[in-house]
């Protein structure tokens, strides 16, 4: 990392102390948008931010948006304010280079320095391991789009042991970049047949998701949809898509507790617990 990341990450922690009075007591967060709303989204759900706040938010907290695809990002003093991060999927390539991602991978670098909590999804999974000295890129298998079993790694089962993860857990896919390779010192949550990388973590304030456990059958049908107009992808694939949903419904409990329980430190608190109870 260099001088400059370090002199940031410094004044975020030192703005902190500052603001510490102001943050709610149920906490305070930012949802990173890296993508517009589309017009479904917009007239169904108030758009993207409603749809991560009914997944992630509970009574107490403070959320704002900021809109990162159009290079708007908290200021150091601003994100000394918040207790934890999401960053959205995106239409854009985590691997690209245009202005606002260059800038979202140096605020990501800030962030983690500084000690925030964070979670990615799905493309915000992939700029997230980029940001951290990982490579993305896109997957030799093609798009993945519809409902998708991943399965949990022993790390994973480890790390959400109040949950009782389940051997499978179904979550909505829509991309076609991945993972390549991890930052130093990350592991791997969960795998699934066609992304090696679905899920990884470091440390106990970074996490990626490649799913959308924000995701309902409308919304991704409206995005296949629409990309099937454009010529982005098959008749075929949204088939497939449909199809998958007869055979499974994506776990959105089991995902609602996965994400705000990381998110929010609430499950390393509940083992520290049952710690202390068996020391007892």
């Amino acid at each position: 990392m260099g001088m400059g990341a370090t002199e940031n990450a410094t004044s975020i922690v030192e703005s902190a102390a500052a603001v510490e009075a102001a943050v709610p007591a149920g906490g305070s967060y930012a949802l990173l948008q890296c993508g517009e709303d589309s017009e479904y989204v917009r007239k169904a759900y108030g758009g993207y931010f409603e749809v991560f706040r009914a997944l992630l938010a509970e009574d107490g907290e403070q959320w704002r948006v900021f809109r990162a695809a159009r290079g708007e990002l908290p200021s150091e003093a601003e994100a000394a304010g918040f207790d934890g991060f999401v960053i959205s999927g995106s239409c854009s390539d985590a691997h690209g280079y245009e202005p606002w991602i260059l800038a979202l991978v140096d605020l990501l670098c800030r962030l983690h320095d500084a000690g925030k909590r964070i979670l990615g999804v799905c493309f915000g999974h992939q700029i997230l391991c980029r940001a951290l000295g990982g490579r993305t890129g896109r997957s030799s298998k093609g798009w993945d789009i519809g409902v998708n079993c991943i399965h949990p790694t022993a790390a994973a089962a480890r790390l959400f042991a109040p949950l009782k993860l389940p051997v499978h857990m179904p979550v909505i896919e829509f991309h076609q970049d991945e993972v390549w390779e991890l930052p130093p010192y990350a592991e791997v949550l969960a795998r699934s047949e066609k992304t090696g990388v679905e899920m990884f973590r470091l440390g106990d304030r970074v996490m990626g998701v490649q799913g959308h456990p924000e995701y309902s059958k409308d919304i991704l049908m409206s995005i296949a949809d629409r990309l099937l107009r454009r010529n982005l992808i098959l008749d075929c694939q949204v088939d497939v898509a449909k199809a998958s949903f007869d055979v499974r419904q994506p776990d959105k409990d089991l995902w609602k507790k996965v994400c705000r329980g990381f998110l929010k430190g609430r499950l390393q608190e509940q083992q520290q617990q049952q710690v202390s109870v068996v020391v007892l």
